[in-house]
């Protein structure tokens, strides 16, 4: 699916807590000139702008095989046995590295089995890493193939918009649907307009969300929305619905069809008169993963909890955790209160997300390998496409791991290959440090994931 303007940076909680400085005026610009040359002469523009040297292209990854990365100078081979002495060593590295603060949960396993090794026990605070559990959710309730439909009806001389719940309906979308409804009116070129965004029910906003987050990060969460129901850059809007019914009245205005008075929220009625499918569920969830969408997450969500009759908040996690057990996975310890992560009262186990991941990487679960395909690519593609820098670089394309980034809390959570070809679940759940840490512990964590990617971890 491709937005209508990419997002400027993953859509998560923005780092706080960074403090204001109150200056004289030519102290500012005496610091800026200096700390100018500094940072050209240490690197750090190159941080900022994210590492611009060439890098090698992502390794392959079949997931029904895992295919093994290629080793420099020798053919690409299949993975190997994990080496459990190598594993303990690089989690010996991770939990001296003091980045990473007292409170790190981490576990590394193959493909298939336990975790051969780990640290920390209990659930943590997973932030976005949540969008891993409610894609692997929603492509289990449709499959990958599905497509969510927006229609319009005809009574009378009232059409209605109705709301399929399609997260992917973009403002060409919108236009196209326009003309179809115009082309079907024939002579008729006067109508009232309503719109139907019931199938979405109970709260449109989630009391877990800090109030501060809307607007900047999510909306209201409707089953009518036009271009993600808004963006980070401009902002979401608290009622999606009403803002695709006023731009879809605009777009039949420029087909000459008036309609009169304001488009109000009704529900559908009389024969369908135009419809458009939207992308498929493979699409969504992979832009939802790359980019971290909150918005599109909490759509798919509530499709999981539409799938099992209660398709609001509450019912959607549940409906959640519901599936993912349905699937076979220990959900002990999981507390969730959305599908995107913005609620500061989930919480996860990393064995939950071990055991999710390595669900999704099961052969014998091909419908669920979007959650895979998704996963942002180090160095690449999504929100770690700026990501592992410096001693992190050798990560670069070996990594396929989602963010997740709230005020004191930052995970990574994915698949990393190793020097031998052999690909390994990691996960990374570090929280309790402090707010101005924040980079700090980005950049540890691409650090820790670098060092699987190039250890032998495998004969």
């Amino acid at each position: 699916m491709e937005p209508q303007s990419a997002p400027n940076w993953p859509s998560e909680e923005p780092d706080e807590g960074r403090g204001k400085l109150v200056v004289i005026l030519p102290l500012v610009l005496a610091l800026l000139v200096g700390a100018a040359a500094a940072a050209y002469g240490l690197g750090w523009v190159r941080y900022a702008r994210g590492n611009v040297a060439p890098t090698p292209p992502p390794v392959p990854l079949s997931i029904a095989a895992v295919s093994p990365a290629a080793v420099e100078g020798q053919q690409t081979r299949a993975p190997g046995k994990p080496d459990q002495v190598a594993l303990e060593g690089v989690m010996r590295g991770m939990v001296r590295d003091k980045r990473l603060g007292k409170h790190l949960k981490a576990a590394i396993a193959p493909l298939e089995g336990a975790p051969l090794v780990k640290h920390g026990s209990g659930a943590a605070t997973p932030a976005s890493v949540t969008k891993v559990l409610t894609s692997v959710a929603v492509l289990e309730a449709y499959g990958p193939e599905r497509r969510f439909e927006t229609s319009v009806t005809l009574e009378g001389r009232t059409i209605t918009l109705v709301g399929g719940g399609d997260a992917s309906l973009s403002s060409s979308d919108l236009d196209a649907l326009a003309a179809e409804t115009a082309r079907e009116l024939g002579a008729t070129k006067t109508v009232r307009l309503a719109y139907d965004d019931s199938l979405f029910t109970g709260p449109t906003i989630n009391p877990a969300w800090r109030r501060t987050y809307l607007g900047g990060e999510v909306g209201g969460i409707t089953a009518l929305s036009v271009d993600h129901g808004g963006s980070q850059a401009y902002g979401y809007s608290r009622d999606p619905s009403k803002q695709a019914a006023e731009q879809f009245k605009k777009a039949l205005a420029k087909r000459g069809i008036k309609v009169n008075g304001k488009p109000a929220r009704g529900a559908k009625s009389g024969a369908q008169l135009a419809a458009r499918q939207g992308d498929t569920l493979r699409e969504i969830v992979e832009y939802t993963l790359q980019h971290s969408d909150n918005q599109l997450a909490e759509i798919l969500a509530r499709h999981v909890g539409l799938a099992s009759g209660a398709p609001t908040f509450e019912g959607s996690a549940a409906a959640v955790a519901d599936t993912l057990k349905d699937l076979g996975i220990d959900t002990t310890g999981l507390v969730l209160r959305d599908g995107s992560g913005l609620s500061r009262q989930n919480r996860i186990p990393p064995t939950l997300l071990v055991s999710t991941l390595q669900t999704a990487a099961s052969s014998s679960r091909p419908e669920l390998a979007p959650a895979l395909t998704g996963l942002p690519v180090a160095g690449w593609v999504g929100s770690l496409s700026r990501r592992f820098n410096f001693d992190a670089e050798p990560g670069r394309g070996r990594v396929r791991a989602k963010t997740g980034t709230l005020t004191s809390v930052s995970g990574l959570s994915g698949i990393v290959v190793d020097t031998r070809g052999t690909p390994f679940v990691v996960v990374l759940m570090a929280d309790g440090f402090k707010p101005e840490k924040t980079l700090d512990v980005r950049d540890a964590l691409d650090d820790a994931m670098t060092a699987v990617a190039t250890c032998r971890c495998s004969a």
